[in-house]
């Protein structure tokens, strides 16, 4: 049986890269979730670049974030 040579990621396609890194990915955000850390990711709702999502163990938040001062402003509560 011959085996697969290893591949470095960055020498993969962006496809191949998201299939090796989405469980390492999933694993860590529920780590965070566990331990009362929230998520922060971008959806359809980031219509501007300091628009993001804060997903925490109970809610969702849509948050504005200052590049200068690093101030984040909650601009709706999801769910």
């Amino acid at each position: 049986m011959v085996r697969d040579k290893f591949k470095p990621l960055f020498e993969r396609s962006l496809r191949e890269q998201s299939q090796v890194l989405a469980p390492h990915v999933a694993e860590v955000q529920s780590t965070n979730l566990r331990m009362g850390l929230y998520n922060s990711y971008r959806n359809e709702l980031c219509v501007s670049k300091d628009l993001f999502i804060h997903e925490y163990p109970d809610h969702k938040v849509l948050v504005r974030i200052d590049a200068l001062t690093g101030t984040t402003i909650t601009v709706k509560v999801i769910g």
